[in-house]
């Protein structure tokens, strides 16, 4: 009634050196390809569309993007105005000031 088996044989050692042309991951001695690297190699295997169709949408991204940028930095720029005192008026430039002499 022992629950684990002494009579089992031990799990076989793993070779995680072979090459299995079948699976593209199992390669020998490299790490499994980061997220990029897999985006870029099924944008490179779906063909030409595909990657045109995804640059587009990223352009639009980073124009939206910049839209929300633009529209926060008028907000600041507006909530500086509205808390900033109201600057004093500047005295008239002396070259546009003359007497007047009504004796001519």
């Amino acid at each position: 009634m022992d629950p684990v088996r002494k009579d089992a044989p031990p799990n076989p050692p793993r070779d995680d050196t072979t090459d299995d042309p079948a699976d593209p991951d199992a390669t020998r001695g490299f790490p499994p390809p980061t997220a990029v690297e897999s985006l870029v190699n099924a944008l490179l295997e779906a063909g030409p569309e595909v990657a045109e169709h995804v640059v587009r949408a990223a352009q639009e991204l980073v124009l939206a993007a910049q839209a929300v940028v633009d529209a926060a930095e008028r907000a600041v720029d507006e909530q500086k105005d509205l808390r900033s005192p109201a600057p004093e008026p500047a005295p008239p430039a002396a070259a546009n000031v003359h007497p007047i002499d009504r004796t001519e």
